[in-house]
């Protein structure tokens, strides 16, 4: 009997194990104005601009994503006088233990930062030229703010900030489902161990 019920606790725990969250930033697309939210599975994370509104791009490939209207090229892209920052306080307030990020639209040797809120001021933790790869947030849990700016200073030097990957928040409601399942037919199988040795006492 014992076993069984190690095996139904066993079964309820590895439903539980966290799954990612993917919040991509390709929607919606177009001139999104100066802030917006972006949700799914329960999780959200707002994204600010600095130095014209935010984009959104739909475009396939390397080029889905969220960039800055006033890009003087004309691609709506992160470009050398412009920002996007997110507010990932939410995330941390629903225990997300991880985060990371992909970017695009790095092509012809283009790059990309990544600044972290130290409380005062933006620190640079990160440089890279990757695209449509995911990257760990630098400092996770120690910062509500991370800044997302071109590698460079001029204006051919843009990029697109691609989406966010969340991992272990509050469990989705099927993953809640699942748990109390087990727990239920635990109860159970336990009642039913019981019941004979009550019969027992009666006779």
């Amino acid at each position: 009997m014992y076993k069984t019920v190690l095996a139904i606790l066993l079964a309820a725990g590895a439903t539980a194990a966290p799954a990612a969250v993917e919040i991509n930033f390709n929607n919606p697309t177009g001139d999104i104005g100066t802030s917006h939210t972006y949700s799914n599975g329960g999780l959200s994370v707002t994204a600010y601009s600095l130095g014209g509104d935010l984009f959104g791009k739909s475009n396939g490939g390397d080029e889905n994503g969220v960039g800055i209207a006033s890009d003087p090229t004309g691609n709506n892209e992160i470009w050398g006088n412009s920002a996007i920052v997110l507010d990932v306080s939410s995330l941390l307030a629903d225990q997300v233990t991880a985060a990371q990020f992909f970017m695009g639209s790095t092509t012809n040797g283009e790059s990309w930062d990544v600044w972290a809120w130290n409380g005062s001021n933006f620190i640079q933790e990160l440089t890279g030229n990757t695209e449509l790869t995911w990257t760990d947030l630098p400092n996770w849990g120690s910062t509500d703010f991370y800044a997302f700016t071109s590698g460079g200073t001029t204006p051919n030097n843009n990029v697109l900030l691609g989406g966010l990957s969340a991992v272990g928040g509050v469990p989705e409601p099927s993953t809640w489902a699942m748990m109390l399942l087990g727990f239920g037919a635990m109860g159970f199988a336990l009642r039913r161990r019981k019941r004979p040795a009550l019969l027992a006492q009666i006779a």
